[in-house]
């Protein structure tokens, strides 16, 4: 076959072949446009209070708050918290490191009223429901008030006559709620060894 010949064949196989994918094309339906994709923070967004978002019934926030109360720390958690935070005061105190107690008395204060944002009303010995945030109020007032006064002040004479008090303060609560046999005591060894109680170290700088 020459090659004139040759070129022909193939120029007209391709016009056959335009053609036809053509023709194919033509007849074919179109395809239905893709369904959109909802990312999974947008099918969420109903218990988040997204722009799209549709309120939750009650059955479901019910259920939303039984879950809720499932994964929440315990009012054991919030005062194994106290403890730690009250030993280590006791610590920093003896040591006269006046800016940490005073870090270590705030966090155990607040993590009481974390505790009593928990569980404000537990039941006594008797069955009766104990009001946690009166009873704090009034140690707040008085004891811790002192335990305050004596770490703004320095006061290492009265620390350790303010801090028994405070643990005898928190021994009756304690057995308000029906616990006496959580007996506080002075602690006798440091919780957070990592933390220098001294306060004049100079490292790390």
């Amino acid at each position: 076959m020459t090659y004139p010949r040759l070129v022909v064949l193939l120029l007209c196989a391709a016009i056959v072949g335009g053609i036809v994918s053509w023709q194919l094309t033509t007849r074919m339906p179109a395809a239905a446009p893709a369904a959109p994709v909802t990312p999974p923070a947008a099918a969420q967004s109903g218990a988040t209070g997204g722009a799209n978002s549709v309120p939750m019934d009650a059955k479901a926030m019910e259920a939303e708050l039984i879950r809720l109360k499932g994964v929440g720390p315990s009012a054991s958690v919030a005062m194994a918290d106290v403890g730690f935070h009250w030993s280590n005061l006791w610590f920093a105190g003896q040591a006269g490191n006046w800016p940490l107690a005073n870090y270590y008395f705030s966090e155990a204060r607040n993590h009481i009223r974390w505790l009593i944002r928990i569980n404000p009303m537990p039941k006594g010995p008797t069955g009766d429901l104990v009001d946690l945030q009166g009873i704090f109020d009034g140690v707040d007032a008085s004891t811790f008030k002192d335990m305050k006064d004596v770490i703004d002040k320095q006061d290492s004479a009265r620390f350790p006559v303010v801090y028994r008090q405070s643990l005898e303060a928190c021994y009756s609560c304690h057995k308000s709620v029906g616990r006496p046999y959580i007996r506080p005591q002075i602690p006798a060894t440091v919780p957070q060894p990592i933390v220098n109680l001294n306060p004049n170290a100079d490292w790390p700088k």
